[in-house]
């Protein structure tokens, strides 16, 4: 699993975009607000200045080259921050995914997760039967409401391996959307992501890449917005009272509840632009590297394992050779 989030979203996402410095700027602004907020009034924020607010007042108050000073420490705090959030944010999507380590905790909630999935994807594969005694206009309202309550059962169902698949439920969400895409696109075309993804993206088109890359880049931004939305929780510390620390933790984890629902519709998202890439240019690959198309639906499967197995490099010795298909000069 950790190869599949770094080899899929990772080396193809920007490092930092316009995008991810919105979360950073507003954690060092709350934090900002708790320390001067209780100690200054009106234009006056270092009327009682105290620690952590002290030094800098301290520097203000030494005319220009205090400022100055003040504002190089707090632009090297921010530049600092940035690179730990950029840095840590494919280890948090990991962590978020399901990679929880092997203590007998970790083990625990693992087979917890993955039971508790299991039963989700039976459930949505029953569906919902049609209630007895229901006729007429009640019957026709069910069946539009139920309509609705389909789609998002299909949707739902799409973002597991299925039960035929050799890959295991992941204790999250998270990580059987990640793990439906490789599944899917072995089932269907017999392509391994494993060894198939480098390849495929550097025989994509320029401009199809950048979307690509943008979408990767859109999901590192809102795993940084979890990142940011739990650490804002410390600046509870400095608030006076137990009263204002709750509903500092309180709206934390409701800012945590939203960018974790955002990370969740931006990975989706994701994994549908991927399998809509291999429905469109998996035929780039092929040319790529020389291989011949599958003529029919039936060739489809056979053709991209014999690929996965080239680019593998583990063809057996005795397995029948393969023909290139090499360009005109």
């Amino acid at each position: 699993m950790g190869t599949l989030v770094n080899g899929f979203i990772e080396p193809i996402a920007k490092r930092w975009s316009t995008a991810m410095s919105g979360p950073l700027l507003l954690f060092w602004l709350a934090g900002t607000l708790v320390v001067y907020w209780p100690r200054g009034t009106g234009s006056r924020p270092c009327h009682d200045p105290a620690a952590p607010a002290k030094p800098l007042c301290a520097l203000a108050h030494q005319g220009a080259a205090g400022a100055a000073l003040a504002s190089a420490s707090a632009t090297t705090a921010v530049v600092i921050s940035a690179w730990i959030l950029t840095s840590s944010a494919t280890f948090v999507l990991e962590v978020l995914a399901g990679r929880w380590g092997t203590t007998r905790f970790a083990l625990a909630c693992t087979r917890y997760g993955i039971t508790r999935h299991a039963r989700r994807r039976i459930a949505f594969r029953a569906g919902h039967p049609t209630p007895s005694g229901v006729t007429g206009e009640r019957l026709a309202a069910w069946q539009v409401q139920n309509g609705w309550r389909n789609a998002r059962r299909r949707a739902a169902l799409a973002r597991y391996p299925r039960l035929r698949d050799p890959d295991p439920l992941m204790p999250t969400t998270l990580g059987n959307a990640l793990v439906s895409v490789p599944a899917e696109i072995r089932r269907q075309y017999g392509l391994d992501l494993r060894y198939c993804w480098d390849p495929f993206v550097r025989a994509l088109e320029p401009s199809v890449r950048e979307e690509l890359t943008a979408a990767a880049t859109r999901v590192l931004a809102r795993v940084q917005g979890v990142i940011c939305a739990v650490a804002t929780a410390v600046w509870c510390v400095l608030l006076p009272g137990w009263w204002p620390r709750l509903v500092w933790l309180a709206g934390c984890a409701a800012l945590t509840w939203g960018a974790h629902r955002a990370l969740r519709a931006g990975v989706n998202t994701y994994c549908c632009h991927v399998r809509d890439l291999f429905t469109l240019h998996r035929a780039r690959l092929y040319r790529a590297l020389a291989f011949a198309l599958p003529a029919t639906t039936v060739d489809e499967v056979p053709c991209g394992e014999t690929l996965s197995m080239f680019l593998s490099r583990s063809v057996p010795p005795a397995s029948a050779p393969v023909t290139y298909s090499w360009p005109p000069a």
